[in-house]
């Protein structure tokens, strides 16, 4: 739905960039100066234009510098270059760019989470540290797969996941098991359960989650 949303305002961006550039008209009699197009529409489509690729892609990215730059003001080889931008932002949004931003910043979110479940362990709290790796890992599993495509329910488990994605052989069963034991310990964590597991436990799931979405995100 989000991908679909994005791709029509491009779309519409791009045949309102196509509408600036259809105003072009030459500069005055004795004026040298590039052909212009309509100032009010130029501005118009511009301001939009920049909103769209700094909410969507970021200001670091090529994408807004480019804009940025190229297209300053309401001159039609200025505009010319705008458009040819957001075409090939079109471009990289159907070649799947945006997930792939989406899936580093993803994993950078997920690792600040386990550095705190580090932490907790460290000082001795393992049980909450149990509890907040398991929620990172049916996070991780979950955008998993939406990365390969699989049809997702309202309501998953970790079990229940971990099942689609073993099916679809995203991973071997010996990994569907070993997921099956860190939600076994995420379950005793949250249900209160402590004696069920202990410190080691939880430290080696830890590293096991880290390097689990490590390669697969």
């Amino acid at each position: 739905m989000r991908y679909e949303k994005l791709r029509k305002r491009l779309e519409h961006l791009i045949d309102l960039g196509e509408k600036v550039l259809s105003t072009r008209r030459s500069p005055s009699p004795g004026v040298i100066s590039d052909d212009y197009v309509n100032e009010e529409l130029f501005y118009h489509w511009k301001v939009g234009a920049l909103s769209f690729l700094q909410n969507v892609f970021g200001e670091d990215s090529i994408h807004f510098k480019e804009f940025h730059e190229s297209c300053k003001h309401p001159h039609y080889l200025q505009a010319l270059q705008g458009v040819s931008v957001l075409k090939a932002a079109k471009q990289d949004i159907e070649g799947g760019y945006l997930t792939r931003i989406e899936t580093l910043v993803s994993a950078d979110i997920f690792n600040n989470f386990l550095e705190m479940a580090e932490y907790l362990l460290e000082q001795g709290y393992k049980d909450p540290a149990a509890s907040l790796i398991g929620a990172v890992l049916e996070n991780g599993l979950r955008k998993i797969a939406k990365k390969h495509g699989i049809k997702l329910k309202t309501k998953e488990t970790i079990s229940s996941l971990n099942q689609k994605l073993a099916d679809a052989q995203i991973y071997n069963r010996l990994t569907q098991k070993r997921i099956q034991v860190w939600n076994e310990v995420r379950d005793n964590a949250d249900h209160g359960n402590f004696a069920e597991y202990s410190k080691k436990l939880v430290k080696e799931m830890l590293n096991g989650v880290r390097n689990f979405l490590e390669e697969h995100l």
